[in-house]
C-alpha cells in the first residue's frame, strides 16, 4: 500500500495474496468502479475506485484480531461517498481528496472518516485484468463431465488444478451454468483450484457446491478462484459461491445470496454478503502483467598494449583502450505487448470472420426472387444475432485495446 500516512494504516501482511492479487489481495471487496449495496455486509475491509452508495450495510466485523483503533483502511472510496447506517467495525473510512461526502451515518466504532490515498486504483485495474487474461491463459490439467446435471470437476495434481469452459457449453454438453443442479470439485484437499470461466454473459443458477463429495466449506474457499477474463456481466441470485470471484472486466449483480473469498468485479450491485475467506492459493505469478524500467548493466573490457624501444635507456610505454557495453535487462513489459498484440489479433479475424459469414449468407437471401416471410424473419434474427456477437467482441477488444495502451505507455516508456 502506498501514498499513505504513517499511522493510518497496517496490515498483517500475506505473501500469496501479494503475489496473486497485488493491492487488493487484503480486501474482501474491490472494484475498479462504482459500488452500490444494501442491507447486507462484507466481514473484510472494502475498496471502491468509483462512487460508493451504501445503505445498511456492513463493513469489517470479521476481520480478527481487531486493529489498533483508527489504524485500518476498513473501507476506502476513490469516488463520492453516499452511506446511510450501517457500521464500518474494524477501522477507518478513508476518501479521496477529491471525492464529495454527500451523506455519511455510518458507525465507526474503532477509526473514523479520514482523507487519504492509500490505493493505487489505476494499477491495480491495469494489473488485475491483465492477470485473469494471463490466468486464463494456463493450459487445464483437469477434465469436466457432467452426470444428471451436475458439473464433476476432476484434477489429480497435488499443487494446481486447472479447469476451463464455456459457461454457454458447458464441456460440449449444450448445458448453461445456470442449467446444472451442482457443481463438484474432485481434487487433493490441499491444492489450488483455477477455474477459468469463459463467456461474456456469466449467469449462475441456484444449487449446492462441492467439494470431494461434501458441500463446501469456507476453509475450502480458500484455495478456489473463479476466472472470468471475457466476462462483461456477472449476476447470482441464490448460490453460495466458494472461492475468490476475479471478473475484472464485469458488471456484477446480485441478490440475497453469498461469495466466499476475494471478490474483484469492474462494478456491483445488490445485496450479496460478502464473506471473508481470502484467496491463499498459489497461482503462477503473472510476470508479464507487472511493471518494471530495464536496469541498464554495464561490462567493460580493458585491453593492454606495449611498445618496447631499445636506445641507450630502455623505455616502456602503456597504452589501455576500454570499451563499454550496456546491455539492458529483459523488461517484462516487452512479453505483455506481444501477449496482447497477439489475442487483439485474434478478436479482430474474429470479428471480421463474423462479418463476412453473415454477409453472405444475406446476399444469398436477398438474391432471391420469392422470399417467404419466414426467410425474412429468420434474417432478421441471424442479423440481430451478428449484431449482439459483435457489440460483445467490439466491448473485449476495446478493453484489451486500453490494456495494450497502458502496457506500452503506462510508464512513459
Amino acid at each position: 500500500m502506498n501514498c499513505m500516512p504513517r499511522g493510518i494504516i497496517t496490515f498483517m501482511e500475506d505473501k500469496n495474496m501479494a503475489i496473486n492479487f497485488g493491492s487488493a489481495g487484503e480486501y474482501n471487496v474491490f472494484v475498479f468502479g462504482n459500488l452500490s449495496l444494501s442491507n447486507t455486509d462484507a466481514e473484510g475491509r472494502v475498496a471502491v475506485g468509483g462512487n460508493a452508495t451504501l445503505s445498511n450495510y456492513g463493513v469489517g466485523a470479521s476481520i480478527l484480531p481487531l486493529p489498533s483503533s483508527g489504524s485500518d483502511a476498513s473501507l476506502v472510496v476513490n469516488g463520492d461517498l453516499d452511506v446511510s447506517a450501517g457500521s464500518n467495525a474494524c477501522g477507518n473510512t478513508i476518501v479521496s481528496p477529491s471525492s464529495t461526502v454527500i451523506n455519511y451515518t455510518m458507525s465507526n466504532p474503532n477509526g473514523s472518516l479520514l482523507t487519504a490515498t492509500p490505493i493505487d486504483f489505476a494499477e491495480a485495474e491495469r494489473y488485475l485484468k491483465c492477470a485473469s487474461i494471463f490466468w486464463s491463459g494456463l493450459v487445464p490439467n483437469g477434465t469436466g463431465t457432467v452426470v444428471f446435471g451436475q458439473l464433476n470437476l476432476t484434477g489429480i495434481d497435488e499443487t494446481l488444478n486447472i479447469f476451463r469452459f464455456d459457461s454457454t457449453n458447458i464441456y460440449g454438453t449444450g448445458l448453461a451454468l445456470n442449467q446444472l443442479n451442482g457443481i463438484n470439485i474432485i481434487a487433493p484437499a490441499d491444492s489450488t483450484i483455477l477455474i477459468t470461466v469463459d463467456g461474456p454473459n456469466i449467469l449462475y443458477g441456484s444449487y449446492q457446491i462441492f467439494r470431494n463429495g461434501i458441500a463446501a466449506s469456507r476453509t475450502d474457499a480458500h484455495k478456489i478462484l473463479w476466472n472470468h477474463p471475457d466476462a462483461l456481466t456477472w449476476s447470482n441470485s441464490t448460490t453460495a459461491i466458494y472461492g475468490s470471484v476475479l471478473a475484472p472486466f464485469a458488471a456484477a449483480t446480485t441478490t440475497f445470496s453469498q461469495i466466499n473469498g476475494n471478490i474483484i468485479f469492474e462494478s456491483f450491485t445488490g445485496n450479496a454478503e460478502s464473506h471473508n475467506e481470502l484467496f491463499t492459493g498459489e497461482l503462477p505469478e503473472p510476470t508479464v502483467c507487472l511493471l518494471a524500467d530495464a536496469t541498464p548493466t554495464s561490462s567493460t573490457t580493458s585491453t593492454t598494449s606495449t611498445t618496447t624501444t631499445t636506445t641507450t635507456t630502455s623505455t616502456t610505454t602503456a597504452t589501455t583502450s576500454t570499451t563499454t557495453t550496456t546491455t539492458a535487462a529483459i523488461n517484462p513489459r516487452i512479453q505483455a505487448v506481444s501477449d496482447l498484440f497477439e489475442s487483439i489479433a485474434l478478436q479482430q479475424a474474429a470479428l471480421s470472420h463474423i462479418l463476412n459469414a453473415e454477409g453472405e449468407k444475406l446476399q444469398k437471401v436477398l438474391s432471391f426472387d420469392d422470399i417467404a416471410p419466414l426467410t425474412i424473419l429468420l434474417t432478421n434474427k441471424s442479423v440481430e444475432s451478428m449484431v449482439n456477437a459483435i457489440a460483445n467482441l467490439e466491448t473485449i477488444l476495446k478493453s484489451k485495446l486500453d490494456l495494450f495502451s497502458d502496457c506500452i505507455c503506462g510508464d512513459g516508456n
